[in-house]
């Protein structure tokens, strides 16, 4: 192994070139999926969480959280840039191809969708990958037409409220339409069909005595007694600004439907219409506080992170006016970012892509890029420091995951190597950092490109 880089301490500016040098550490680490495997699973490195009857490894052969296709994304970036690293990224992909199973296994950061991103990010030409994507994308096919078929019988019957799973970004027919948008053609129908369908998620229904979105989510196992009457997620990975962000790429890209338009100027209303004081997001409504019955400002407002609060949101809502040419939404929606990272850095406790310093990174450079701000680009570097001052070379994977708030005698495994929560995403977010630029498609699995 190299000599380890010398991380900047908190508070300090960054380096591209000494985030390259963690980048470059992290890839010597993943680099082997056995080493990787065996690390990952070590006997105290172990999840209990509510629900759980035992501890258990939070590793899995598939998948774009703690498994091998989510590694992969690591190595297919690099190697556009040092053809060394196919060899790692094949490795990979062949590790997680182990783990096919039941073809039923949900959306797009589970079962097939996972690999076939992974390999779809892999490729260097048309011809590569090509047998196994196409077997993949029929097992993608069949899972988004159940999901619609189910949802379409919900619909017809009047049923209100929908399960966050269905559409969602990590399991829901919203990850799985991005993976349809990245394929281009061969999947436009069904792609157009997941729009449709996302369109009338926009529909208001009746619930309770209140005429609400058709997004509404009724209580669900697991709810805490803040939902007793469910709730509106606003979140970018389990909410509507995921269905908000899917819709406006595809628009971007010319794929369009009937009410689409409508759709992404209702649901961007929606959010700035529910906004705190400080014209930022929670990541979650009751549906008593929605309505109008309780504090609108309870929920999760004080998490900033790709999955929950304002910079999910926020993206989301750039994405929507960069599609529909709309300055208002993107001032506002940069202005929400720069407020957030100005009055929350606070609440951070972890380095992941999902609800950490380098989702924060990466969400904040795509923001400034696109929305030319001085306030986000001059955050850029001191978001890159806090990553670099937070690798420890003694810990497997470079990096130690950090859920501080979960409650007494439960306890999250700490070394983490995947894309969402470990450091495969962490690396890619530095070598964005570094690079100023994405060679593969790796970002487009959290919906924000």
């Amino acid at each position: 192994m190299s000599t380890p880089t010398k991380a900047a301490p908190t508070g300090t500016e960054a380096k591209p070139e000494q985030a390259a040098g963690i980048v470059t550490e992290l890839a010597e680490r993943l680099v082997d999926p056995r080493e990787v495997a065996t690390a990952a699973c070590a006997a105290d490195n172990v999840d209990l969480l509510p629900g759980m009857p035992a501890a258990q490894s939070p590793w899995g052969t598939l998948g774009l959280g703690e498994a091998h296709a989510g590694v992969a994304l690591l190595y297919a970036e690099l190697s556009h840039t040092d053809e060394r690293f196919r060899t790692a990224t094949h490795a990979h992909l062949a590790a997680a191809a182990r783990g096919l199973g039941d073809p039923a296994v949900p959306g797009l950061f589970g079962g097939a969708a996972s690999l076939a991103f992974a390999a779809n990010a892999a490729r260097h030409s048309e011809d590569d990958y090509a047998g196994m994507l196409a077997t993949l994308d029929a097992r993608v096919a069949a899972q988004v037409n159940r999901l619609l078929t189910g949802e379409g019988q919900r619909l017809a019957a009047g049923r209100a409220g929908v399960q966050m799973r269905t559409y969602d970004i990590v399991a829901g027919v919203t990850g799985l339409g991005r993976y349809l948008l990245l394929r281009g053609e061969r999947h436009r129908e069904q792609l157009t069909d997941t729009l449709a369908y996302l369109v009338r998620l926009t529909e208001p229904v009746e619930a309770h005595g209140h005429r609400v979105p058709g997004w509404w989510v009724p209580l669900e196992p697991g709810h805490g007694p803040q939902f007793p009457r469910g709730h509106f997620n606003l979140g970018l990975a389990h909410g509507i600004s995921g269905p908000l962000a899917l819709l406006s790429l595809a628009w971007q890209a010319g794929v369009r439907v009937p009410g689409q338009r409508e759709a992404i100027i209702q649901i961007a209303e929606h959010l700035l219409d529910h906004r705190t004081e400080q014209g930022m997001w929670p990541g979650v409504m009751s549906f008593d506080a929605y309505v109008g019955a309780a504090d609108p400002h309870s929920g999760h407002t004080r998490m900033i992170a790709w999955c929950y609060g304002t910079p999910g949101t926020a993206r989301a809502l750039q994405l929507a006016a960069i599609a529909l040419d709309h300055p208002d939404w993107q001032r506002q929606a940069v202005d929400a970012q720069a407020t957030a990272l100005e009055t929350l850095l606070d609440t951070v406790t972890d380095s992941s892509l999902c609800h950490g310093w380098a989702g924060l990174l990466h969400l904040t450079g795509l923001m400034a890029q696109d929305g030319d701000d001085p306030r986000l680009h001059a955050r850029r570097p001191e978001l890159a420091a806090r990553l670099l001052a937070a690798y420890h070379p003694d810990h497997p994977f470079g990096y130690h995951y950090e859920r501080p708030q979960l409650s007494a005698g439960l306890r999250q495994a700490p070394h983490r190597a995947g894309f969402l929560d470990g450091s495969a995403g962490i690396a890619l977010a530095l070598h964005a950092y570094a690079n100023a630029s994405c060679a593969s498609p790796w970002q487009t699995a959290l919906l924000v490109a």
